[in-house]
């Protein structure tokens, strides 16, 4: 393969954070083995989804609502600011994207 043919094949490339779409809204939730969340896209669509590793169950909700915002950031390199509504399940709460932050340059 030629240098200028490798070159070109770098230059289409994204980078991996442009792959994933805005953050929308987050959905946390504590269970008796910690908390599990969810953080949905668009523009494409998708969701991300897992256990949050730092806090334990027994954190205060705002501290895994903390560390959801810090983990919504890492695919996408955007700093969302989130809306938290009150819990009308218990331990259960969803967040609504009010700014996604912008892109990082390529």
């Amino acid at each position: 393969m030629s240098p200028q043919y490798r070159a070109g094949m770098a230059s289409k490339r994204r980078p991996y954070w442009r792959t994933f779409g805005t953050p929308t809204s987050l959905v946390l939730y504590r269970t008796a083995d910690g908390w599990r969340y969810a953080v949905h896209f668009t523009g494409p669509a998708g969701i991300a989804h897992g256990t949050l590793a730092g806090p334990p169950p027994s954190s205060e909700p705002d501290i895994a609502q903390a560390a959801l915002v810090q983990k919504a950031e890492e695919p996408t390199h955007r700093r969302p600011d989130v809306l938290w509504q009150a819990p009308d399940q218990p331990d259960w709460w969803t967040g609504t994207v009010t700014v996604a932050g912008p892109l990082p340059p390529a």
